[in-house]
Formats: C-alpha cells, sequence, structure tokens
C-alpha cells in the first residue's frame, strides 16, 4: 500500500475520480453527459500514464468466461432482488427502481455511449489501471477486496443503498475475473453481457 500511496499519479487518478463523480451523481437530469464526460478524463489520464499492459487475447476461453460469469453475477443480482421483495425490504425495493428510473439508458445514443465508451473505459481504468497498480502492493485477495471498494466509493454519491451493493458485487466479480486473468477483454465481454442482461433482456423492475 506504501508503494501506491506514494505514487502521484495513483493518488492524483484516485482524487480526479472522486471529485468528478461527485459532481456526475449531483445532477441526475444531465448523468449522462457528466458521466462520459468524466470517463473520457479518465480513459485519457489511463493512457497517458503507459501502464496499460494487461493481455486483452480475444480467446473462445476468455469469451466463456467474460459470458459466463456475467450470467452468474446477473443471477447473483435477481436473487437479490426476489430477496428483497421476500424479506418486504421496501427501501431497497424503492432504490432498485429509482436507479432503472435515473440512470438507465433510455435513448439510442445512450445505449450506445454506454457499451462502446463507459463500460470499456470504466475496465480500462478501474481494473486495467487501478486494480493493476494495487497488484503491486498487496496480495491477490486484498487486491481484489480494495479494487471493489475503490469501485463502489463513488457510488455512495447517488444516495442510493442498492446501487451500492450493486458495485460492491460487480467490483467483486469482475476484480477476481481481472486477477484470474489478467485480461481486460474478458471483464469487458462480461460487463457489457450483464449490462445488456440487466438493462433490456431481463431488466429487474
Amino acid at each position: 500500500m506504501k508503494a501506491c500511496a506514494t505514487d502521484f499519479r495513483f493518488v492524483l487518478s484516485l482524487v480526479s475520480a472522486q471529485i468528478l463523480l461527485y459532481l456526475t451523481y449531483q445532477y441526475p437530469s444531465v448523468f449522462w453527459y457528466l458521466y462520459t464526460a468524466s470517463i473520457l478524463f479518465l480513459v485519457c489520464f489511463t493512457l497517458s500514464s503507459n501502464s496499460q499492459n494487461s493481455r486483452s487475447s480475444i480467446t473462445g476461453k476468455n469469451m466463456l468466461y467474460g459470458i459466463l460469469s456475467a450470467i452468474l453475477l446477473y443471477a447473483v443480482f435477481a436473487l437479490g432482488n426476489e430477496l428483497f421483495s421476500l424479506l418486504h425490504f421496501k427501501s431497497l425495493a424503492k432504490d432498485v427502481s429509482q436507479l432503472y428510473k435515473l440512470y438507465s439508458p433510455s435513448a439510442l445514443w445512450q445505449f450506445a455511449v454506454l457499451f462502446l465508451i463507459l463500460i470499456p473505459g470504466e475496465e480500462l481504468f478501474w481494473r486495467g489501471f487501478i486494480q493493476k497498480k494495487l497488484s503491486a502492493a498487496f496480495t491477490p485477495l486484498w487486491t481484489i477486496l480494495t479494487s471493489a471498494i475503490l469501485y463502489s466509493i463513488p457510488m455512495l454519491y447517488a444516495q442510493n443503498n442498492a446501487l451500492l451493493l450493486a458495485g460492491l458485487a460487480g467490483g467483486l466479480m469482475w476484480g477476481f475475473l481481472y486477477q484470474w486473468k489478467k485480461s481486460l477483454f474478458t471483464v469487458i465481454l462480461s460487463h457489457m453481457v450483464f449490462d445488456f442482461i440487466l438493462l433490456y433482456l431481463l431488466p429487474l423492475h
């Protein structure tokens, strides 16, 4: 951790992400514009650091791992959503509905931005840069846990418990997948397939 703390670019990237994403969640009416701008900035920051050396090979195995992990993550979300209903966690159920209302893509350009910019950009920054830096200072388990926490912290700014839980679950899944396969392609594919199922194929609201 000391190595990360003394890495100026690493610290600056985390501070920048926190500020940009805090501002993004303060203005839900223009969320898509602000979030896109924020991710593009973080992508430029990542690429300028010259630290992206992860394998991104497109193989049948990597595709299979990406698709299966997405289905597994969706199953966890669906099960959690059912538990919220069975246990009468009305506040969490309300949070899920609010998420779809405020942040779900509704226009064609938003779907295009989501799959072409936001998902690849998130994974490039949070896994390809942040998690990679952490892996030089932590054991694999602590790397996954720490990167998942850092990934989900900005979701606190939305003041939505369902989003925070979703961020932690997604961060753990994609953090584990990246730590295991060291392939951004696999993680990006997993994220894309998961979002497609959650937002379009089988939404949970």
